[in-house]
């Protein structure tokens, strides 16, 4: 049995698919979306995006939201209901959230934030950490204060990291997949902390469209700092995660569309 899993991992599709019959996605033992199925919500656009997801040929898809999933978040709906329509409001979020949720006798997996373990059906098993939190942004969903430490309690035992969000490194040159457009770091101190503590083998995220990019980080053998980053290729050539010094290296990866482009393919051995 082959120990090596195949990923495709996408970000950020605000309800537009970047796959059409002519041409689909390529097939993967599992999907992986890293949030923003959709621009502001609403039922019809989730069951959209579930009808795109599964046009996949894929065992596994994992899926968390993102800060413009907003009625995927029952804390933002009761916070920004209007004036005698917060029942309302927050019965609408439930049954987005059901909906969501109702997919996994397909394989398709809505994950919260925390840890979740899956098994492929020929025994090959992985971890995933997932969060769709970021830091606020403009009012958006899923939001945490530049205070708040989300990810101090990721455990160090999980393969695959998935984050809506990208993490920042502050003392690193060359990194890249945090920064807009304007040049400006948007990502999180605190998940970089994590990032750089776990060293998980696979981090995946988007959010920020133009920092859209990989990277493979070469943590020091000393200290939870990082020795250098390596760009990766993206140029449609899959991406391989070998067991081989797997505590001493982590491949990032922003995945969200930008512009033409579609998602990252990865092969992790596991």
């Amino acid at each position: 049995m082959s120990s090596i899993i195949r990923l495709l991992v996408i970000s950020d599709t605000h309800s537009t698919w970047p796959y059409t019959p002519d041409c689909p996605a390529p097939p993967c033992d599992i999907l992986i979306h890293c949030g923003d199925l959709t621009q502001v919500g609403g039922l019809p656009a989730y069951k959209k995006a579930m009808q795109d997801i599964q046009t996949v040929d894929a065992e596994l898809k994992l899926i968390i939201a993102g800060n413009h999933d907003l009625d995927l978040d029952e804390e933002w709906v009761r916070k920004n209901a209007e004036d005698g329509e917060e029942e309302e409001d927050i019965e609408d979020s439930g049954k987005c959230v059901s909906f969501m949720k109702s997919h996994e006798k397909e394989g398709v997996y809505y994950l919260e934030e925390g840890k979740h373990d899956f098994k492929l059906e020929d025994g090959r098993s992985f971890s995933v950490w997932a969060s769709p939190y970021t830091p606020e942004f403009n009012g958006y969903a899923f939001a945490y204060g530049e205070d708040e430490n989300r990810f101090r309690d990721i455990p160090e035992d999980i393969d695959i990291l998935m984050t809506h969000g990208p993490p920042s490194f502050t003392d690193e040159l060359g990194y890249g997949l945090d920064v807009n457009v304007k040049g400006k770091s948007c990502g999180c101190k605190m998940l970089g902390d994590a990032v750089k503590r776990v060293k998980p083998r696979l981090h995946c995220f988007g959010h920020v469209h133009e920092g859209r990019g990989a990277v493979k980080m070469q943590w020091s053998e000393t200290g939870n700092g990082n020795g250098r980053v390596k760009m990766l290729p993206g140029d449609g050539r899959v991406l391989s995660i070998s067991k081989e010094l797997e505590r001493t290296r982590s491949v990032l990866v922003n995945a969200a569309v930008w512009g033409e482009t579609k998602g990252w393919t990865i092969d992790l051995d596991i």
